[in-house]
């Protein structure tokens, strides 16, 4: 079996509430949304090669040649959208978990059946909700919603990051599907890369009558310049 895989490389975790813990990320290539905050677009489409220490290899690639290079004890399966090569994402995913390795995903929760195949093999999910506002996009209420029924299985947080634009409204309407399905998951929310927001404290407020927890963390590592 084989997959589209943009790169692989061992840092901080610099986002949500994993900050500083040190992973191997596998970056699949491949997403099915076109955000316009987006820091990876060159992960959209499965066209390139893999990075791994500074060398480039041709794609697609197999579960044997990814294992030989994840030595962390915990391992970050992001993108792209990682749920687009959900096969390939299975077989990883139970070659990872038979070597005990910890799995930690990061997903955009806009394909809820594939999540619902995968998310018995991680330890730790990170969904990420899509506001109009910053992605210029259609809303995903719906998707979201069943992704975190199908997350909250596990150790689950919801993402959401913002620009200036925000609309109160959005950020209630993330809010309230949290608090439909369990109010203590954590909400992180998280500005845009190189945007200073101006109104946290009172986002963090109005999200705090809805839900019991919410947090602001930037992308730590960007402010490190870390990969």
């Amino acid at each position: 079996m084989k997959g589209f895989v943009r790169e692989i490389f061992s840092s901080l975790q610099g986002e949500g509430l994993k900050v500083g813990q040190r992973m191997t990320f596998v970056r699949f290539y491949g997403c099915n949304l076109s955000c316009a905050y987006c820091d990876t677009k060159d992960a959209r489409s499965p066209k390139g090669h893999l990075l791994y220490n500074g060398v480039m290899y041709a794609n697609p690639v197999t579960i044997d040649f990814l294992l030989d290079k994840i030595a962390d004890r915990s391992v970050a399966i992001t993108g792209g959208e990682p749920l687009l090569q959900v096969d390939f994402l299975k077989g990883l995913c139970h070659r990872l978990t038979e070597s005990k390795k910890s799995l930690y995903l990061e997903t955009n929760g806009s394909l809820p059946e594939n999540l619902e195949e995968v998310v018995g093999f991680f330890d730790t999910v990170s969904l990420d909700f899509k506001v109009p506002s910053a992605t210029g996009q259609c809303p995903l209420w719906t998707e979201h919603e069943r992704s975190l029924v199908h997350a909250v299985k596990k150790d689950v947080f919801v993402k959401v990051v913002i620009t200036n634009d925000i609309q109160l409204e959005e950020l209630s309407t993330v809010c309230r599907i949290i608090a439909r399905v369990r109010k203590d998951i954590p909400l992180v929310i998280q500005p845009a890369s190189g945007e200073r927001i101006t109104r946290l404290l009172e986002l963090q407020k109005a999200a705090l009558q809805i839900i019991d927890d919410v947090r602001v963390i930037p992308q730590i590592h960007k402010c490190l310049g870390l990969r």
